[in-house]
């Protein structure tokens, strides 16, 4: 076996045996990567710690042979404590992006751009002001779902490719078709076909985030309602071309943030 090492976050884990687990890792070289953790649920052991939310640079044992490696070691560089007011809610919307990752990223396929994505929003979560939190959430998970196949089309129609500026004022809503991946015009619905109605607002703010960075989405305050309505939205986006439930577990704070934070 080859020994290696690569910077890492955890996107999940689970116990294997009484003192062993596996970990999920995104690395920054090799993708998502899980290890065998020997040990790791030991209280003597001579390795570093695994810590969720941490910047590490881990050191792997990696077999061709075998489809599972073994963690050898582990240091943290940076760690996101999500401290400050609204920890609920930095830590739910760090864990949200997480689950993301870990169910759409490919294995042991390098995303190194996406990797380092990853890390800024975490800095951002762990630093902005509690009511950005939600902006900065949306921008994430669009952007994640672009960068890794899932184009929803929100500013021009997903069937005649029409731009929808110039179509809000005069049909005052827009009509998203999770099924055909974007927003559709009244000249392209079909009778019977599911779409979920939005404010011609609403859908401007979604276009405006799907292509903003993550400091100006940080600097958008969206009220919890909005932000849930439009996670909603995209979540059975997602549900229908991917195969992935339309509920992530992580978003289930949503109803526990909103009675922990003040009226918006």
């Amino acid at each position: 076996m080859a020994l290696q090492k690569s910077e890492a976050v955890i996107l999940k884990k689970f116990n294997w045996s009484e003192t062993s687990r596996m970990v999920h890792f995104f690395t920054r070289d090799f993708g998502k990567l899980t290890l065998n953790d020997r040990g790791g649920r030991a209280f003597k052991t001579k390795r570093g710690r695994v810590v969720p939310f941490c910047r590490m640079e881990i050191t792997f044992y990696k077999s061709e042979k075998e489809t599972t490696g073994y963690l050898s070691d582990s240091e943290i560089m940076e760690a996101f404590t999500f401290e400050k007011d609204g920890s609920l809610g930095r830590l739910a919307y760090g864990s949200a992006a997480c689950e993301l990752l870990y169910l759409l990223l490919p294995e042991e396929e390098a995303q190194e751009a996406l990797y380092n994505y990853f890390l800024s929003f975490l800095r951002l979560v762990n630093s902005v002001d509690k009511h950005r939190l939600p902006a900065l959430f949306i921008t994430f998970l669009l952007r994640t779902l672009s960068r890794l196949g899932y184009h929803p089309s929100l500013a021009y129609c997903v069937g005649c490719r029409k731009e929808f500026n110039g179509l809000d004022k005069k049909v005052g809503e827009a009509y998203f078709s999770p099924e055909r991946g974007g927003f559709v015009c009244p000249s392209c619905q079909k009778p019977g076909e599911y779409y979920i109605s939005l404010s011609a607002g609403s859908r401007r703010l979604l276009a405006a985030l799907q292509t903003a960075s993550l400091n100006e989405a940080a600097a958008l305050p969206i009220g919890y309602d909005e932000a849930a309505m439009l996670i909603e939205v995209l979540s059975k986006f997602l549900s229908y071309q991917s195969g992935i439930s339309s509920k992530l577990k992580s978003l289930e704070f949503l109803d526990k943030l909103k009675k922990s934070q003040p009226g918006d």
